[in-house]
């Protein structure tokens, strides 16, 4: 079973483009999809070697966008949404009482994302240490559904989530939350900085 069907190439950040929070983590979106593809190629090989690699690096990936969403994105949107007079939502705001629902249920898709992966990597790790490729398909059928909920996770966090930033917040609150975003995926830990996937790296150095 294929894991994401696209393309295995993406674009940096364009050097006119300025950082937004929606715009940093729709671009992690994107970086993390690349990564996907690459493992679908990897699975397709039967190379377990790769195949592990390229999970625990879009693993890693994803926990470190998850940080940055749980830590600073959802309280700074809770608190704008909480503080904002309006009773109904509009096609673009939501109220307080919405965006707690929602919030909530990208936190379960979090959890949910990050002990299902674990349990692969475990899974996959066994494979390497035995130098065998005999349960790479099971492994790639196994994450599937869990891959499937995250491409709606990420739908959902795009169409209606990211943008609140910019319609709940003010100039100066936005500018501080799109510096820690920034910031804190950048902030990788050595073992993830595969240079087949330093795009941010790269767009930074374009500045």
């Amino acid at each position: 079973m294929k894991l994401k069907s696209g393309s295995s190439q993406t674009l940096p950040l364009s050097a006119s483009e300025s950082a937004t929070t929606e715009k940093l983590l729709s671009h992690d979106h994107k970086e993390l999809d690349m990564i996907l593809a690459e493992l679908d190629q990897a699975f397709d090989g039967m190379n377990t070697e790769r195949s592990f690699e390229l999970l625990d690096l879009f693993w890693g990936r994803l926990a470190v966008h998850i940080r940055a969403e749980n830590v600073f994105l959802f309280p700074a949107l809770m608190k704008a949404a909480e503080r904002t007079q309006d009773s109904t939502s509009t096609k673009d705001t939501v109220t307080g009482q919405e965006i707690h629902k929602l919030l909530t249920q990208l936190r379960e898709d979090h959890n949910f994302f990050m002990i299902e992966l674990t349990t692969a990597i475990k899974k996959i790790r066994i494979l390497r240490q035995e130098n065998r490729s005999e349960g790479l398909e099971e492994i790639r059928n196994g994450i599937a559904p869990v891959l499937r909920r995250l491409e709606a996770h990420n739908a959902l966090e795009e169409s209606r989530v990211y943008r609140q930033a910019e319609l709940l917040m003010d100039h100066s609150e936005q500018s501080m939350l799109d510096q820690s975003i920034q910031t804190d995926l950048e902030n990788l830990p050595l073992r993830l900085r595969d240079p087949s996937f330093a795009i941010r790296a790269q767009s930074k150095n374009r500045k």
